[in-house]
């Protein structure tokens, strides 16, 4: 037998093997995925099939792009023991084996990254083209529980599921620099006489930077070696990759609290932003006044590590808002593949005063370092990510001071070192696609 209740915008749902008890949802609020009625059954001697019914609002699948639900799990033996990550079991990317759902509901795709830093989750999306809500009943994943030392087919335990709001970024060409003046925008050095031609991004690989024909350049300063390059591993944009449709949201915050352990909550709750009720280590979380999370770089990094995400980089930025347009000169706007669908993204920064992303800078040394590395589903961050002390991340989309600084190509903070936590700066997660043969480009990583 089972009880569920309704989720909140992260849902994280608590099930226990057979019998499942959901966590009572933090609240309605934007980009919601709706986790109810989760349950674990063995599967066989090294896999368990999760099961859990899924729903969302303002969904879509198009010739360009779609929207999809990251879903991942954590599972403890009992609730003294602290939270782990889930590995999922796939046999392949695209609808493994054991990944399906009950007839009559949204049909959906199911997409298991695989690589160096897989099986941490997956991206649930329509599997024909439409628009509207996804509501899917009795969905399947496969666990390979013997990825979690001590657990077996006969184990009693506790798994919470977990769901944020992406949107696909199709692999493909575009332009960095909008044919203004914005501050250190980047632009295509020719012989001297201009900058503000933008640079157009045609394929992965390495970027050379400086002051020779044909290279990326930024004005005012914005970079920091005239003569260097951007790195093939440094995520510069071309490949696909999904991001979060909205900032990190306060309910998703709050959850992500309530997972750590005593020693690393003390470095992520901020008791002047958040309440804390209940008793240890089962401690519960609320953001005062339902207001989007105050939260460092650190803190955001440490969400996105333990969601089995990456920070996106400020050349991820420009497409994921520019898409393939032509870049217009000290342009703004809403995302291009249809990011804060369900609310307005320039008007955020105009009235709110928000800085829309921390991103990982191109401009200095200790940017370009970063490889795109996956978080592995714990708040540390890996080897290559800014740390806690901010080196190589800095803010763009800006509306703190002035409102010049909201323009799309403005990268007047991107190089500057930003560690606290600040009241109004957001953080969005992304996770490179993985790739996926299929009809068209909104299919994924070709």
């Amino acid at each position: 037998m089972s009880r569920s209740d309704s989720g909140s915008p992260f849902t994280c749902a608590r099930a226990v093997m057979i019998v499942c008890v959901l966590l009572p949802g933090a609240g309605a609020a934007r980009a919601e995925v709706g986790l109810t009625n989760v349950t674990v059954a063995p599967r066989d001697a090294q896999t368990a099939t999760v099961r859990f019914d899924i729903s969302w609002a303002n969904s879509w699948r198009h010739e360009a792009n779609h929207d999809a639900a990251w879903v991942f799990f954590k599972v403890r033996t009992d609730d003294k023991a602290d939270w782990r990550h889930v590995r999922l079991a796939a046999d392949k990317v695209l609808n493994p084996t054991g990944y399906g759902q009950a007839k009559g509901g949204t049909p959906l795709d199911f997409i298991v990254p695989d690589g160096d830093d897989a099986f941490l989750g997956m991206f649930v999306r329509r599997a024909d083209y439409g628009v509207g809500k996804v509501v899917a009943t009795k969905v399947t994943a496969a666990w390979d529980f013997t990825a979690n030392k001590g657990i077996t087919k006969d184990t009693k335990l506790s798994v919470r599921a977990f769901g944020i709001e992406m949107v696909f970024v199709p692999e493909g060409p575009f332009y960095l620099g909008s044919g203004g003046a914005e501050a250190k925008g980047f632009y295509r050095y020719t012989d001297g006489s201009q900058s503000t031609q933008p640079y157009r991004v045609t394929g992965p690989g390495k970027i050379p930077i400086g002051t020779r024909d044909g290279c990326l350049w930024a004005r005012d300063g914005g970079m920091d070696k005239d003569g260097g390059e951007i790195p093939a591993s440094f995520p510069n944009g071309y490949a696909a990759f999904y991001f979060m449709k909205a900032q990190i949201l306060p309910a998703q915050y709050d959850a992500f609290l309530g997972m750590l352990d005593e020693a690393q909550v003390k470095k992520r709750w901020h008791p002047d932003a958040a309440t804390r009720s209940g008793e240890g280590p089962n401690y519960a979380y609320k953001t005062h006044g339902g207001r989007n999370p105050m939260i460092s770089w650190a803190d955001g990094a440490a969400f996105t590590a333990w969601a089995g995400l990456r920070p996106m980089t400020e050349l991820e930025w420009e497409k994921a808002i520019r898409g393939p347009r032509q870049p217009r000169s000290e342009e703004v706007g809403p995302s291009y593949w249809g990011a804060n669908a369900a609310h307005d993204w320039w008007n955020s920064l105009l009235h709110d005063n928000v800085a829309d992303v921390r991103a990982v800078t191109a401009g200095t040394l200790a940017g370009r370092r970063f490889r795109g590395t996956h978080g592995d589903g714990t708040p540390v961050f890996p080897a290559d990510w800014p740390q806690e002390d901010a080196v190589g991340a800095g803010l763009r989309s800006v509306g703190i001071g002035s409102m010049a600084a909201t323009r799309l190509s403005d990268r007047r903070h991107a190089e500057g070192v930003y560690p606290d936590m600040k009241p109004r700066s957001r953080f969005r997660a992304v996770r490179t696609a993985p790739m996926v043969k299929s009809k068209d480009s909104g299919a994924g990583s070709h």
